[in-house]
């Protein structure tokens, strides 16, 4: 089961620059946020770096957990020629 964000913490994390926005359910967070996230996680940087006492550690590693395989989607289509959507 998912938790849910109370309204001070939705609030807390509309404030940072890496969230774009906040339900009671989901961060979505900003495109930069997210192409630096994964810079630094090609680098070697361990997810921890990010500022999970707010956001929550277990989120943050979700996250970039979906943005790596993304990422490794859109790298292994574009190595093969083929667009992000399959084309």
């Amino acid at each position: 089961m998912r938790r849910k964000l109370d309204q001070k913490t939705q609030d807390a994390l509309r404030k940072l620059d890496a969230v774009e926005s906040v339900t009671e359910t989901r961060i979505q967070y900003s495109e930069g946020f997210r192409k630096t996230a994964l810079e630094r996680d090609r680098r070697g940087d361990s997810p921890a770096v990010i500022d999970s006492a707010v956001i929550g550690y277990k989120r943050i590693e979700r996250c970039m957990s979906r943005w790596r395989a993304r990422d490794r989607e859109t790298r292994e289509g574009k190595e093969n020629g083929t667009m992000e959507d399959g084309r």
